[in-house]
């Protein structure tokens, strides 16, 4: 870290405090140190000394450290806290890391504490990191917000002075600006009236001016000068601003604030200036400012048309992320190209592809570095066809592009990949962009432009199915297409019709039969099919991001579920659910999922989770980070469908897991093939050399059960036992005992 290391030490014993130092020295860190032994002197170091870190005796005359992590906690949550104490029993220990402690050193094992600093130390500064990215995300998910907003108005609004008063309601109340405004330039008298006002100051805005000076040395505020120069102005921090600022500019009672004035032109002439400001400093960095720059062009761009009447019609026939034709326009120029009257001899392609990248781009980098990708992709598209007539955005990572007759390569598909075979540069990274295509034949696949366009996408969509480049059309893709958008549109509606149901799969113990645990299961009852099982329609939840609602539900309803049979005094077991990898990305997972978890007695957690084995190739910062939080309150965490992976071994130790669940491709061929005996038997000695449990799923026979058994696995899961049934069904084999449980052995 920069700048002299802080650490506060709350020690009663000025020579323990002398020890915690000279280990410390020894190691080689480099701080400073404040002893403090009171409470008040610990409140006024926190704030007055400001530490990096805190060492902190558990048990002080009088004040605990347990008070003091509370405190440390409630002035800042990431700050890290370490226990140093003479004696501290596991209880106590778990308690403290469970409250927020980042470690705890006993004073007779001091060797451990300057590596347990360092490692406190290290994982505030992720923290911090990952917390500053995740505020800058959302400020920036809110501007693209506000963006999104204005681009609406700007299509839907036709009078000047409604769109203007919109675009600054948008500001303030989306964006969480202080206050917006828009003043346009009074022609011919040197002076600029705002015409729209949100937020504060909008209440005196009648009689506000802003002249137009013709020099420098006579501009009197922010607008002013915007207007003179037609250059964006934008601050951080009033303190850093030299230049001219009028008393309506300033945000009065706020001694620091930033502030951002765009100008609006037309015809690369100011005529107005929409500007913003905010109480919050850190707002207007190059990322927000791009995307204000964006709003205000398209803003610009109203002003410049709308007289015209003809805002609505540009944005009708373009996309206005890319300034490519959209698919109504593209449609129209394809029909052109066949027609009237079609010319059947004359072959016309059309192929439909999609930027591969695009999803995993605005994961990790944000929407805004996705849309510049998509600009990217856009001028690399005029540059390879020589303009943008014959190409089109059809929104999201789909782009198009006809190639008629008169220009028909041997192979469409291969300039369109080779458009692509450099990697894009976007704000300074090159990021490859694969694309897939799918290709449409006039007349042969149909003489409709419309009809072409489909076509080519439901062979874009068997390419992305099948693992291919491109796909050439065929008649049955159209109703497997089909067949996908009507289920996505059941789908959609089905959990606001309360058509999705929990089953649950008891786990078994195989000494004393006990149930111990159930699996919970989606299924949808589809009104139209019936019981329709999660193979069918995941695929699609998770495609079309609809599996966070429906994995929010899956947990309220197996938290009621569990909270059902503690009120019925049911033997107690434990629900396991499977978190999707969606799910896992979402940040604030571990408080999501405490909340609806409940306790029984207030002595554990009845939910547990299971991740699948893919997720250990992420190595996550991040989801590690929720499953040591799940695990610290009591919730054990499963690795699904173990061994047909390809996750580290080493890394087993070092994973918040509790369980390894046998995948029940191994232990269906148990008993005639050796190699998956030899597997199964693999992975339980893994499982006891790291400590974990073990629960084999798809257990089917009794053969198989006694291998399980023969092997160490003590849970099992599957047919043999019972299947996956309804929540009160479980109710009555809870009620019925150890022996019910068990009555599929002996089916």
């Amino acid at each position: 870290m920069s700048g002299e290391l802080k650490i506060l030490m709350l020690e009663d014993v000025p020579e323990e405090a002398e020890l915690l130092e000279r280990e410390l020295h020894k190691s080689g860190l480099e701080f400073v140190a404040r002893r403090v032994q009171t409470r008040r002197a610990f409140d006024e170091a926190l704030e007055q000394f400001a530490p990096d870190l805190v060492l902190a005796d558990s048990r002080l005359p009088a004040f605990d450290g347990r008070t003091a992590l509370q405190m440390v906690r409630q002035k800042d949550p990431l700050m890290p806290v370490i226990m140093v104490t003479g004696a501290l029993g596991d209880e106590a220990a778990v308690e403290f890391l469970i409250a927020g402690a980042s470690d705890y050193v006993l004073k007779d094992r001091l060797a451990r504490l300057a590596p347990a600093v360092r490692r406190a130390l290290r994982e505030a500064g992720m923290s911090r990191d990952r917390q500053e990215s995740e505020q800058r995300i959302r400020r920036l998910t809110r501007v693209l917000q506000m963006l999104s907003g204005i681009n609406t108005a700007v299509v839907r609004i036709r009078e000047q002075p409604e769109l203007l008063e919109e675009a600054c309601r948008i500001a303030y109340q989306v964006g969480h600006y202080a206050y917006a405004f828009v003043a346009l330039i009074d022609p011919g008298r040197g002076i600029a009236r705002p015409v729209a006002w949100t937020g504060k100051g909008a209440e005196g805005r009648s009689g506000v001016t802003f002249r137009v000076a013709n020099s420098p040395d006579a501009d009197c505020s922010v607008t002013g000068r915007v207007l003179r120069t037609g250059d964006l102005i934008a601050f951080d921090s009033a303190r850093d601003y030299a230049g001219p600022i009028s008393d309506e500019e300033r945000i009065a009672t706020v001694t620091n604030y930033c502030l951002a004035s765009f100008p609006l032109l037309v015809d690369s002439t100011p005529v107005g200036a929409f500007t913003v400001a905010s109480t919050q400093q850190g707002m207007l960095g190059d990322e927000e400012l791009d995307l204000l720059q964006e709003m205000v062009a398209n803003l610009s761009f109203a002003l410049q048309y709308l007289h015209k009447d003809s805002a609505l019609r540009y944005l009708s026939y373009f996309d206005p992320l890319t300034d490519l034709a959209n698919r109504t326009l593209f449609c129209e120029r394809v029909a052109r190209l066949i027609g009237p009257p079609p010319n059947l001899d004359a072959e016309t392609i059309v192929a439909a592809f999609n930027v591969q990248c695009l999803s995993l781009i605005n994961d990790s980098f944000g929407r805004h570095i996705g849309d510049l990708l998509l600009q990217c992709v856009a001028d690399r598209l005029r540059q390879r066809f020589e303009g943008s007539e014959r190409v089109a955005h059809l929104g999201g990572g789909g782009f198009a592009v006809v190639f008629a007759h008169d220009a028909l390569p041997a192979a469409p598909q291969d300039q369109i990949s080779d458009a692509f075979a450099r990697p894009l540069t976007v704000k300074g990274r090159e990021i490859p962009a694969p694309v897939k295509c799918g290709l449409a034949r006039f007349p042969i696949d149909g003489t409709a432009a419309e009809t072409l366009v489909q076509h080519a996408e439901a062979a874009l969509h068997a390419a992305c199915a099948g693992g291919s480049t491109y796909r050439y059309y065929r008649r049955e893709m159209s109703s497997s297409t089909a067949e996908r958008l009507a289920l996505e549109h059941r789908l959609r509606g089905a959990l606001d019709r309360g058509e999705f149901v929990l089953y649950y799969q008891p786990q078994i113990h195989r000494r004393d039969h006990r149930m111990v645990g159930v699996e919970a299961l989606i299924r949808w009852q589809d009104p139209e099919r019936g019981l329709v099982t999660p193979a069918e329609f995941l695929p699609v939840l998770e495609s079309t991001g609809l599996i966070l609602r429906v994995g929010e539900w899956v947990l309220r309803q197996a938290a009621e579920d569990c909270r059902r049979w503690r009120h019925f005094e049911l033997p107690p077991v434990r629900v396991s659910v499977n978190i999707s990898t969606a799910e896992l990305s979402q940040p604030g997972l571990a408080a999501r999922f405490l909340r609806f978890a409940g306790t029984r007695n207030g002595s554990g957690i009845d939910l547990d989770v299971e991740i699948t084995e893919g997720e250990l190739l992420q190595d996550s910062a991040s989801v590690t980070e929720a499953l040591q939080q799940l695990r610290a309150a009591g919730v054990r965490v499963a690795i699904d469908d173990f061994g047909t992976g390809f996750s580290s071994l080493s890394r087993l130790s070092e994973l918040p897991i509790d369980i390894l669940k046998i995948d029940c491709s191994f232990v269906r061929r148990l008993t005639p093939d050796r190699a998956s005996h030899a597997i199964v038997s693999t992975i339980i000695t893994l499982a006891r050399s790291y400590d974990l449990d073990t629960v084999a799923e798809g257990v089917e026979t009794p053969a198989q059960l006694e291998i399980l058994a023969a092997l160490g696995c003590e849970v099992s899961q599957g047919y043999l036992h019972s299947p996956a049934v309804p929540a009160q069904t479980i109710e009555a084999l809870l009620r019925a005992g150890p022996y019910a449980a068990a009555q599929g052995e002996s089916q």
